[in-house]
């Protein structure tokens, strides 16, 4: 394979008491300056160690990065080395100047080059603003910058600092330092730890623990497949992530998570490449679609003092998942002065479960450990502080506010979780592995409902809003709320999508907010109260409502009816109702509609009651459509009858068939439509065609949104690991899946 030739590497290992700091500096460049390795080309890589790591060096380098590095570039910052803070009244203090309050004392970080002068530090000293500047520079926003700033005690020979210099204080707080260097601009940060943490040597090792891991992920240590023969930034930050508290529990990194690009460091060497069974060793490097322009600010005004974090989830892009809410709060009178900010992981990252509704208990810890830290120094100068927590991005919400030091929380003004599965998910045998850590006995959950209940045991400093949706199909009601008293419950009506992503203001959500800010009472304007009743379970006010007038019941009136009367226990008074209701009807829709909730509730609590209901509402609609000829209709019932048939009857035989009537009324349909293509990638599965199944699914990704990608995604990967018995995530046609429509 040939070099990275627009690739660009500042390696920093400053020496003086940390020669491991060296060493690190020499590995990093070894790696990437060797053809079989990282294939840099040697000019375009700058080594500074010892005598060269000086102010004027480090700064210079950087001059020749912004000359140099064009916009298609990839850039990479290596720097180890001592790290320091100073405040404002450090300075004042020694010019002799009156200090300011502590509340005005602000902390500013600086590294610490190899000429550093304690009596010169102005001038010997790289400022974080420093570095920030020249790195806004670069016209690449294809950066990383990798910081192993805060050594063990059994790393250094001597520190040497004195007792009597605040500006010399060794830093303890990397998390900071990477904030204080971040441009915005989606530049990746990694640092080797969080604060007050320490970055180890393990014995017997020749580097330090971040690096070692560092270079086993550029050589492509952890691969066990190939799909291209290269590192990424975003494998890289996963793989740090998660070996180097292996290792070391008590080190665990820290990255930012708006980051602009996907992009790769390093290629994988040439013997890996052979024993993976790669074919093509003559790749040529291949860049990703060019990314949308990266958002971190919806507004941002230089002397604000109140600021709105919007907190998203793992399925969609922080900036985007919240549709147009933030463009109609910035036009809410109540809300001037208010700053907003989306937060969350970019799309250039993929979570480790890839682009789901569902995240593991790392992503969600990363997420929280950003939003932590951004509330800390990135919104350092904001005085009060909401937070919008969606879906899983919620929980991050959670376990950072009570991580957070009491004078940060008391910056918290209000908290809105929507969708949040704050109580855990309800425990199941048949989920998947990867819900299994969080359903409500889990570790995770457990320790953080005891960590909320610790932190809040008499009452909340913040106005605390929990929110859950009448159709959620991901979130059950009780994981929502069952955590919280009832005074903070509200339902808004929606799915677990529509809920946040609204459209215009004419909404519950909207209008639950805006009250919430100007101190109004919140009231259901757009949620009809039948629908907010059968979710919060209360069925007795609905039936008693709607009961005695079942006959002049609409179709929304007659769907709430069934719900109150089957939550109560009342099946064959429903199913009698509905029989009679329909019994001249020919709307196979509305049994799919009746029928996809009572899927989805059976996905969720896999309670063979609910099951049941769905597969006698599809086999209704079937019925209906089946007769009409209404051929779109017919395939949409075929497939759910095929999928129940195997998940819930276990019944391979039935699911054959409808697989095949599927197809057969597929056939029967001109135009290649989704779901048309969807079912007929669903049937082939069902069918034992793999290759066929792939061809479908690679084209419906294409053409699918978020949450019909997550649909498709839920029904294949049930489907096809309950007939194979396996959902090994290196199993191929897993991995397809998640390739395709969790990337």
């Amino acid at each position: 394979m040939g070099e990275l030739k627009n690739a660009y590497a500042l390696i920093i290992g400053v020496g003086n008491d940390l020669p491991i700091t060296v060493r690190d500096a020499t590995a990093i460049y070894n790696l990437l300056a060797s053809p079989d390795h990282g294939g840099y080309p040697k000019d375009n890589i700058t080594v500074l160690t010892e005598e060269t790591a000086t102010r004027e060096h480090i700064l210079g380098a950087l001059d020749e990065l912004v000359l140099n590095a064009d916009e298609d570039a990839s850039v990479l910052l290596f720097y180890s080395g001592h790290g320091g803070t100073y405040t404002t009244n450090d300075l004042l203090e020694l010019a002799n100047k009156p200090t300011v309050a502590e509340s005005e004392n602000q902390d500013y970080f600086f590294l610490q080059p190899s000429n550093f002068d304690v009596k010169a530090f102005k001038n010997t000293w790289v400022k974080a603003e420093e570095l920030r500047a020249r790195i806004a520079k670069i016209r690449s926003k294809r950066l990383v910058l990798l910081l192993d700033c805060c050594h063990a005690a059994g790393m250094t020979q001597s520190l040497n600092f004195t007792t009597d210099f605040s500006p010399r204080k060794e830093l303890q707080n990397a998390e900071g330092l990477a904030q204080n260097i971040d441009d915005g601009q989606g530049m990746s940060i990694i640092s080797s730890c969080r604060e007050d943490q320490k970055s180890w040597i393990l014995q017997g090792d020749y580097n330090s623990l971040f690096t070692k891991c560092l270079l086993q992920v550029l050589r492509g240590e952890h691969k066990k497949h190939l799909e291209e023969p290269y590192i990424r930034i975003s494998e890289t930050i996963q793989y740090i992530f998660r070996k180097v508290p292996e290792l070391k529990p008590v080190q665990q990194p820290y990255a930012n998570i708006q980051i602009y690009d996907d992009f790769i460091l390093s290629r994988v060497p040439d013997h890996r490449i052979a024993s993976l069974g790669f074919e093509d060793s003559t790749t040529t490097v291949t860049t990703k679609n060019k990314p949308k322009q990266l958002v971190t600010a919806y507004r941002e005004t230089e002397h604000s003092n109140s600021a709105i974090l919007f907190v998203h989830g793992f399925s969609g892009e922080a900036d985007r998942s919240f549709g147009v809410l933030p463009q109609l709060l910035m036009e809410e009178e109540a809300l001037d002065g208010w700053d907003l900010f989306p937060l969350g992981y970019s799309g250039a990252v993929k979570p480790n479960l890839g682009k789901d509704v569902w995240a593991s208990v790392q992503d969600i810890q990363t997420v929280s450990d950003y939003l932590k830290t951004a509330i800390k120094y990135k919104y350092s100068k904001y005085k009060r502080i909401a937070i919008i927590g969606y879906s899983l991005g919620g929980l991050a919400v959670e376990q950072a506010i009570v991580a957070l030091e009491q004078d940060d929380r008391d910056k918290i003004s209000h908290v809105f979780l929507f969708g949040v599965p704050s109580n855990g998910l309800p425990v199941t045998t048949q989920h998947d592995p990867k819900l299994k850590a969080l359903e409500e006995n889990a570790p995770y959950i457990q320790q953080l409902r005891q960590n909320w209940k610790t932190t809040f045991s008499e009452s909340y400093p913040f106005k605390l809003t929990v929110v859950a949706a009448t159709n959620d199909e991901f979130i059950p009601t009780r994981a929502s709320l069952d955590a919280f008293p009832e005074e903070v419950q509200e339902v808004v009506n929606g799915n677990h999508f529509s809920m946040i992503k609204i459209e215009d203001a004419k909404n519950d959500t909207y209008n639950l907010i805006v009250s919430a800010f100007d101190g109004g009472d919140f009231a259901n304007t757009f949620t009809d109260k039948e629908a907010v009743n059968i979710t919060l379970g209360a069925y007795d006010a609905v039936v008693k409502d709607l009961l005695p007038r079942k006959d002049a019941l609409d179709r929304n009136g007659l769907k709430n009816l069934i719900f109150a009367l089957e939550g109560l226990g009342r099946e064959e008074e429903a199913t009698q109702i509905l029989e009679s209701a329909l019994k001249d009807s020919n709307d196979s829709d509305f049994f799919g509609l009746l029928a996809g909730r009572y899927k989805r509730q059976y996905l969720t609590t896999f309670d063979k009651s609910k099951g049941d209901v769905a597969l006698s509402f599809y086999k209704n609609g079937y019925d209906i459509a089946s007769d009409k000829r209404d051929h779109k209709q017919a395939f949409y019932h075929a497939i759910n009858l095929a999928f129940l048939a195997l998940v819930l009857l276990r019944d391979e035989q039935l699911m054959l068939e409808y697989a095949k009537k599927a197809l057969k009324h597929t056939d029967a349909v001109t135009f290649d439509s989704l779901w048309k293509i969807a079912t007929q990638a669903e049937a082939y599965l069902y069918l034992g065609d793999l290759e066929k199944a792939k061809e479908g699914y690679g084209k419906a990704a294409q053409m699918a949104d978020v949450r019909q990608k997550l649909s498709m995604h839920m029904n294949a990967f049930k489907a096809y690991t309950t007939l194979m018995g396996t959902s090994n995530p290196e199993d191929p046609f897993v991995k397809f899946l998640k390739t395709s429509f969790l990337s």
